[in-house]
C-alpha cells in the first residue's frame, strides 16, 4: 500500500474514532476531514409541511411497510445502506432512527418526512432506480443539539447507529465501513445533556410491582421495589417503600425517565383508577420497558460497575446485594437490562448500589414540594423565588446536586444532623478559615462528571488536568482544616467528611505531578479559547477554498519530554518542518522572480496541499505564462487548481509529497499522545470508587459551608431536634416571602409563634390576604430547613422530628383527570387522613371551600377531629370557618377536641378614609370577617360592583 493511501486511511480512522467514542482521542484532530467522498443532497425543498412535503415524488412502492417490502422485492433493490437502515426502522418502530453516512446523521423514508421539519432542517429526497426516497440530514458535530429536540422537546427515543473502518479494506472495496447501534438516547440515558446539566442529577427510576398485584384492590402496604441511577455520576440506588410512599419517593428522586413493566400497559395505572395517586406519573417521561424471556441474574451486569470485570470487585457486589430485599434486586436488574441495552458499547462504569430506607428520610409527596416551592415557583414553574435558589451558595457542582437531594429529601437520622450543625456552627463562627476554605473549594471540578466522561472514552485534556489539580487541592484542604481545629470534639465529628477528602492521598502525589507536569495546560486553555472563538472548524462548508489546517502543530497536548518516543516523533517532525521552510523559499525565488509578491504553502479544505501565490493581475499573467508552459522544479509539473484577479492556488509534486510527509508526523504524534492520554485516563478509572468518595466529602463540605454564609446572612438561629413531637418555633419568618419584601418594599416581615405537641391543632383565620399561607408554609419549611442540617429563620425552635409534611393549599382543577377543585381538595386532604402519623406534620389551608358552606364546615369539622383522633399529628388549619367550627366543637363538648384545638387569628387595622393595612401578627381568637371588599376594592373592582357588594353584605 503507497504512503499516500495508508495515510488516508489511517486519517479516516482516526476521524471516525473521536465521532464515536469508541476509541478515546483526546480532541478533534487537527489536521483530517473525513477522506470520503459525501453526495451533496440535492437543492433542499421548503421544510413548510404545508407545501414542502407535497414536492417529493415518492413512488408508492416505496412507502410501503416492511413487510410489503419483502413481499414485492423492493427492499432487496436498494442499497445495503439503505436496507440496512430501513431494518433499524422495522426494530426500532417507536424510535427515531438516525445512522451515519459519511460525516453526516441522516433520516430516511417516512422518518425524514416527520421529523426534519421538527428539527429545522431541510427535506429533500434522493433519487434511486425506482424513484425518489424522502432525506435529511444535519453534521455530526450537530449531533447534541439536534438530540436536545428530539429527546428533551418531544419525549422521543432515538437509535444512534454509527459508522466504524472494517479492519481490513481492499483498494477496489465499495463499503469500507460497517455500522452497528451504538446507543438509544431516552432521557434518563441522554448523557450528552447530562454532562452540561451541573445542577442537579439527572436519574433513571425503575418502579417494579409485584407480579398480578393489579388484578387485586390496591393495598397502601404493598411494597414496591424501587432502583435508579444518574448514568453521568455513576450513582446507582435501590429502596423498598409501600405503595402509599411510592409517589413521595419518585417526588423526592425527581427522575427524567420512569421505567414500567410492559405487563402493566392493559391496566392503564396512570388514570389512577388501580390506586388515584399513581395519576402523578402523568408529570414524569414513563416508559414501558419489554423484558428479555431468557432469565438473567445480576452476576451477568458486573461489566457495568466499577471494574467490574475484577474478582474482589465482583465479590464486593454480591456482598453488598444480600443486604437488599428481593423486590429491590428484582427492580436493580431491571434496570440494568434497560442500560445494557440502551448503551451497548459504552463502559458505564457504576458504584456499587446504594440501599436507601425510607426511615431514614422525610417523606414529602408532589403536592407539598409544589406548595412550599421547594424546586420550583407555582405560577411560571420558575427557578428564582424557590427555596432552593434563596439557600443556595454553593460554589461546586457536587455541592449543588447534594444540596437539591438533601432539600427533596431532609434527614431523620438525628447523629447526621447534629454532625451537620456542628460543621456549620463552626464555618459561622470562624468566617476567616471559611472563607479560604471556599477559595480552595471554588478550584476544583465536577469529579464524578469527568470521571464518567473517561469511562465513556471521552474527555480533553483539559478535564485530566482538572481532576488531578481537583485532587491536589483536597490534600490542602482537609490538611487546612484539621490545623484550624481546636476543638477535640469537632476533630471527632469532622474526622469521617475528611476521611473522604484524604482518599486523595491514595493516589501517588507523583503521578498527579507527573499529570500535570508533562500536559501543556496554557496552551490548551489558549486552544480552547480560540476554538470558542472561531466557532467548530467541522462545520465549515467543505468546498470552502479556504486553508483547513496550517503548519507547524496548533498545540502539543503532551510535552515532547514526556518520553523518548514522543521526542523522537517531535524531532522527526521538526526536520519536515526545516524542509517546509526551505521548499517555500525555493518557491518563492521562483514566482517573485516572475512578479509574484508572496508565495505559501497551505493545505486546502479538500486536504489538497497547494501553492499560494498573491500578486497583481498584471504580474499574475507572467506566473500563468510559467504555470501553462509546464517549467519544472525537481522535474514535476505545476498544475493550476483555481485563480482569481489576485491569487492562484497551484499543485507541485514537492510539496505534495512533503506535505503528506507533515502530515503523517502530526499524526503519529496525535496517536502517540491519545496512548499517553488513555493511561492517564484509565489510571484514574481505575480508581473510581476513591474519587467519588472525594467528590461527595467535597460536595458535602461546600453544603455547610453554603449553611455558614446563609445563617450568617440571614440572621439565621441553631435549631434543637429531638425525637419529641414538638414544635415550637419563636418569632419564625417565611425566608422567601421576607427576602421578596426586601427587594420590592421597604415593608419588614412580621414575626409569628408556633407552638404545637402531637395530636395539637391550631385554626388560623383572618381576612383575605391576612397572612394565614404565609404562616403556614414557613413553619413547614423551618422544619425542612432544620432537617437538613441548616441553620433556620427564627429567633429560637426545638423540633421534633418530622417523618412527613403534607400540604393541602392552594386552589385548582385537575381537567385532564376530570376532577374539580374540590375533586382536588378532597383527593389531596385523603391521602392526609390515610398517611400522616404522630410524627408528621399536616398544613392545611381553606378545607371545604370548594363546596356550599354548610357541607364544607362539616367537612372541615370531620377533618379536623380525624387529624386529631386518629392521626394524632401536628397541625395547621387555615380557614374563613373559624366561627362555625367552634361553634360545633362547643357544641360536641368532647373534651378531647377542645383541648387539642387552639384558634389564632390575624386581622386588619383600619386607618381611617377608606385606608387600611395588614395586621399580620397573630393573636388568640377567631376572626369574624374576611374583608372581601377591601380585597376587592384594592384589585381594583368596579366601584359600582363594590356598592351593590356593600348593599348585599349589609
Amino acid at each position: 500500500m503507497s504512503c499516500v493511501k495508508w495515510y488516508r486511511q489511517l486519517c479516516t480512522r482516526v476521524y471516525v474514532r473521536y465521532n464515536h467514542s469508541e476509541q478515546r482521542i483526546i480532541r478533534k484532530p487537527q489536521i483530517t476531514k473525513l477522506p470520503i467522498s459525501f453526495n451533496n443532497p440535492p437543492r433542499p425543498i421548503s421544510t413548510d409541511t404545508s407545501s414542502g412535503l407535497a414536492e417529493i415524488d415518492k413512488p408508492k412502492s416505496l412507502e410501503k411497510t416492511s413487510d410489503d417490502h419483502s413481499a414485492n422485492g423492493t427492499i432487496q433493490n436498494l442499497s445495503p445502506t439503505l436496507r440496512y437502515v430501513r431494518k433499524l426502522m422495522d426494530e426500532h418502530k417507536d424510535n427515531v432512527v438516525l445512522t451515519q453516512i459519511g460525516s453526516f446523521y441522516e433520516l430516511y423514508f417516512e422518518q425524514a418526512t416527520k421529523y426534519a421539519p421538527k428539527l429545522n432542517i431541510s427535506l429533500t429526497s434522493k433519487t434511486l432506480s425506482q424513484g425518489k426516497i424522502p432525506f435529511a440530514g444535519f453534521p455530526v458535530p450537530q449531533l447534541g443539539r439536534h438530540l436536545k429536540v428530539l429527546v428533551n422537546d418531544y419525549g422521543y427515543s432515538v437509535t444512534i447507529a454509527d459508522q466504524f473502518p472494517k479492519n481490513e479494506i481492499a483498494d477496489n472495496e465499495q463499503y469500507k465501513f460497517v455500522r452497528r447501534v451504538t446507543r438509544i438516547v431516552t432521557p434518563g440515558t441522554f448523557i450528552d445533556d447530562a454532562f452540561e446539566n451541573f445542577q442537579e442529577n439527572t436519574y433513571l427510576l425503575n418502579v417494579e410491582f409485584p407480579g398480578n398485584c393489579m388484578k387485586h384492590i390496591a393495598d397502601p402496604s404493598l411494597k414496591i421495589g424501587l432502583s435508579w441511577c444518574d448514568i453521568s455520576t455513576g450513582e446507582i440506588f435501590v429502596q423498598q417503600v409501600l405503595l402509599r410512599d411510592l409517589v413521595s419517593s419518585i417526588t423526592r428522586i425527581k427522575p427524567k425517565e420512569i421505567l414500567l413493566n410492559d405487563d402493566l400497559i392493559p391496566f392503564n395505572i396512570l388514570s389512577g383508577q388501580w390506586y388515584p395517586e399513581l395519576v402523578e406519573l402523568k408529570k414524569y417521561f414513563v416508559k414501558y420497558q419489554k423484558l428479555p424471556a431468557q432469565h438473567r441474574t445480576i452476576e451477568t451486569f458486573s461489566n457495568l460497575f466499577t471494574s467490574g470485570t475484577t474478582k474482589l470487585a465482583r465479590k464486593q457486589l454480591m456482598i453488598q446485594l444480600q443486604t437488599f430485599t428481593q423486590k429491590e434486586i428484582v427492580a436493580l436488574r431491571n434496570l440494568l437490562i434497560y442500560i445494557s441495552d440502551h448503551l451497548p458499547h459504552f463502559s458505564t462504569n457504576l458504584q456499587v448500589p446504594q440501599r436507601q430506607l425510607t426511615t431514614s428520610i422525610m417523606q414529602i409527596d408532589s403536592r407539598t414540594s409544589t406548595a412550599l416551592e421547594l424546586h420550583s415557583t407555582v405560577r411560571n414553574n420558575s427557578r428564582k423565588g424557590t427555596l432552593l435558589s434563596s439557600i443556595r451558595r454553593t460554589a461546586t457542582p457536587s455541592g449543588t446536586r447534594l444540596l437539591t437531594q438533601w432539600l427533596s429529601g431532609p434527614s431523620l437520622a438525628l447523629t447526621e444532623i447534629t454532625n451537620r450543625q456542628k460543621l456549620v456552627s463552626f464555618f459561622k463562627d470562624n468566617p476567616d478559615i471559611s472563607g479560604n476554605v471556599l477559595t480552595m473549594l471554588k478550584k476544583t471540578y465536577d469529579l464524578t462528571r469527568i470521571l464518567q466522561k473517561f469511562s465513556f472514552g471521552r474527555g480533553e485534556a483539559l478535564e485530566l488536568i482538572q481532576l488531578a489539580q481537583s485532587l491536589q487541592m483536597c490534600n490542602g484542604i482537609s490538611d487546612y482544616i484539621l490545623s484550624n481545629l481546636s476543638s477535640l470534639q469537632l476533630k471527632k465529628t469532622v474526622r469521617d467528611l475528611l476521611q473522604g477528602l484524604a482518599n486523595s492521598l491514595l493516589f501517588d502525589k507523583e503521578y498527579l505531578a507527573n499529570v500535570l507536569e508533562n500536559l501543556n495546560e496554557e496552551e490548551l486553555i489558549n486552544l480552547q479559547t480560540q476554538e470558542e472563538r472561531e466557532g467548530d472548524p467541522y462545520l465549515n462548508n467543505e468546498a470552502s477554498t479556504g486553508t483547513n489546517s496550517s503548519f507547524p502543530l496548533s498545540v502539543n497536548v503532551v510535552k515532547p519530554s514526556f518520553s523518548k518516543k514522543l521526542q523522537n516523533l517531535h524531532d522527526d517532525y521538526k526536520k519536515l518542518l526545516s524542509e517546509k521552510t526551505s521548499l517555500e523559499k525555493t518557491y518563492n525565488d521562483v514566482f517573485v522572480s516572475l512578479g509574484a509578491r508572496h508565495v505559501l504553502l497551505k493545505k486546502k479544505q479538500n486536504n489538497d496541499f497547494a501553492l499560494h501565490i498573491t500578486g497583481s493581475p498584471s504580474n499574475l499573467k507572467k506566473v500563468n505564462e510559467y504555470i501553462n508552459s509546464c517549467s519544472k522544479i525537481n522535474d514535476s509539473t505545476f498544475v493550476s487548481l483555481q485563480q482569481s484577479n489576485q491569487t492562484r492556488w497551484v499543485s507541485h509534486k514537492s510539496w505534495t509529497d512533503l506535505g503528506y510527509k507533515l502530515d503523517l508526523g502530526e499524526l503519529k504524534i496525535k496517536k502517540e499522545e491519545s496512548f499517553i492520554m488513555d493511561t492517564f485516563k484509565n489510571r484514574f478509572i481505575e480508581n473510581s470508587d476513591i474519587i467519588r468518595k472525594v467528590s461527595y466529602s467535597l460536595g458535602y463540605l461546600d453544603v455547610m459551608l453554603s449553611f455558614a454564609s446563609l445563617a450568617k446572612e440571614k440572621n439565621l438561629v441553631c435549631p434543637k431536634l429531638d425525637n419529641s413531637t414538638k414544635l415550637e418555633i419563636i418569632g419564625g419568618r417565611h425566608l422567601m416571602v421576607e427576602e421578596g419584601l426586601s427587594l420590592n418594599s421597604l415593608n419588614k416581615f412580621v414575626l409569628n409563634d408556633c407552638i404545637l405537641s402531637g395530636g395539637e391543632l391550631w385554626v388560623v383565620t383572618g381576612p383575605n390576604m391576612g397572612g394565614k399561607s404565609t404562616f403556614l408554609r414557613q413553619n413547614a419549611i423551618i422544619v425542612i430547613l432544620a432537617q437538613i442540617g441548616c441553620f433556620v429563620p427564627c429567633a429560637r425552635a426545638h423540633i421534633g422530628l418530622v417523618d412527613k409534611i403534607f400540604s393541602r393549599v392552594g386552589s385548582a382543577d385537575d381537567l385532564y383527570n376530570e376532577m374539580s377543585t374540590f375533586m382536588v381538595e378532597m383527593v389531596e386532604t385523603s391521602f392526609i387522613l390515610r398517611g400522616a402519623t404522630e410524627k408528621s406534620l399536616a398544613i392545611l389551608d381553606e378545607i371545604g371551600r370548594g363546596t356550599s358552606g354548610k357541607e364544607g364546615v362539616s367537612i372541615a369539622y370531620a377533618t379536623a377531629k380525624y387529624l386529631i383522633w386518629n392521626n394524632s399529628c401536628r397541625s395547621l388549619f387555615a380557614t374563613h370557618f373559624g366561627t362555625e367550627l367552634k361553634k360545633i366543637i362547643d357544641e360536641q363538648k368532647d373534651k378531647a377536641i377542645s383541648d387539642s384545638v387552639s384558634f389564632y387569628r390575624s386581622g386588619i387595622i383600619e386607618l381611617g378614609k377608606g385606608e387600611f393595612i395588614y395586621d399580620h401578627k397573630l393573636r388568640s381568637g377567631i376572626c369574624q370577617k374576611s374583608d372581601a371588599i377591601k380585597v376587592a376594592r384594592t384589585a381594583g373592582f368596579p366601584e359600582e360592583a363594590l356598592e351593590e357588594a356593600i348593599k348585599l353584605l349589609q
